[in-house]
């Protein structure tokens, strides 16, 4: 076979070799000069209808000129390369080379594209530079001693799971935080998200939550009502004694409003909820607990040594207690001295 143009022997495509035959068609083609619409803030850009994220102005470039690229139904892969160059603030030349499978055979063409930048705002940019929120989270808890920590891993926590799921949908953001008396306050961009992180963080810190919702305004004849999901950390942390309706339990763990305890009398474990007690006192902090030594060990009482007043002190022993020597751990209480596992 001879091409019917060049007159070159070998494989034709409609008559002419491929040379020729990429001569004739476009396959891909890119226009001349291409308009791209970024956003001065995130450098979002803008792609027909939507804002596409992109982390720099020569990444929004590459989107638009990508999505630029037109493509006959013959070509079944095709592949940009782009050099920039950057004239001035506003305007780039780049050189791009498309590589792309059409029919059975691969090629490549070269384009020059004169690039100008239009600076807008996004939608995302221009509803948080305007404090836009549909709820607020008031995260509240002890600032203070070690159980300050927990506020402030919580409050990363939030941040966090905002700043992850905004990659998914860029309509999701904290418009504004602030630091109020005992704790923090998010305003966020979505009712949805709000509500489901107050669910998983309370769980997660062990806290109570309560919502409660304020009318805004009205539009079309509807009611608008903006959400607050209240978060608040509670005062213990596990290891910590407290006293719940008149009993004294070691706290082992929390999950959400259950608490997971030990009944310091009688060493047996136990599940209680939160809303069921009408009472949680802290009655000792598990850096507090006193460690003393043991005199005597008999079938059903203990005598230590109490370093506070120096004496000897009988303690009935719990019947998982067992034999010990050396030291145990132990908490002085209004019934008097219990012993911790």
């Amino acid at each position: 076979m001879f091409c019917v143009e060049c007159g070159k022997v070998g494989k034709t495509y409609d008559g002419l070799c491929e040379s020729c035959h990429l001569s004739r068609r476009h396959f891909v083609s890119l226009p001349e000069i291409i308009d791209v619409q970024v956003c001065g803030t995130c450098f979002a850009a803008r792609i027909g209808k939507n804002w596409v994220p992109s982390p720099s102005v020569e990444k929004a470039i590459r989107l638009t000129v990508e999505a630029a690229l037109e493509k006959e139904r013959s070509v079944t892969d095709a592949e940009i390369r782009l050099e920039l160059r950057q004239r001035d603030l506003r305007n780039y030349l780049a050189d791009a080379t498309v590589a792309f499978t059409a029919e059975d055979f691969s090629a490549e063409k070269q384009f020059k594209i004169n690039v100008r930048l239009k600076k807008d705002t996004c939608q995302r940019c221009g509803k948080k530079s305007g404090h836009y929120y549909e709820a607020t989270i008031q995260l509240r808890g002890p600032q203070e001693g070690a159980l300050a920590k927990r506020l402030s891993a919580a409050r990363e926590e939030i941040i966090g799971r905002v700043d992850r799921q905004s990659l998914q949908n860029r309509e999701l953001f904290i418009s504004r935080e602030e630091k109020v008396n005992g704790g923090y306050d998010f305003y966020i961009s979505s009712t949805s998200v709000a509500k489901s992180l107050a669910k998983d963080v309370s769980r997660m810190f062990g806290a109570s939550s309560k919502v409660s919702n304020s009318l805004v305004g009205k539009k079309d004849g509807q009611e608008l009502t903006r959400m607050t999901y209240l978060i608040r950390l509670p005062e213990y942390s596990p290891g910590d004694i407290l006293l719940l309706d008149g009993r004294y339990y070691l706290l082992r763990s929390f999950d959400g409003n259950k608490l997971a305890l030990t009944d310091l009398l009688l060493w047996q474990e136990s599940t209680m909820t939160i809303g069921r007690l009408s009472t949680i006192e802290v009655a000792a902090r598990r850096d507090e607990l006193t460690v003393a030594t043991v005199i005597t060990d008999s079938a059903n009482e203990l005598q230590i040594l109490d370093p506070g007043s120096n004496t000897p002190v009988d303690i009935i022993k719990p019947k998982k207690f067992g034999d010990r020597r050396g030291t145990v751990s132990f908490v002085k209480t209004k019934n008097g001295f219990l012993l911790i596992p």
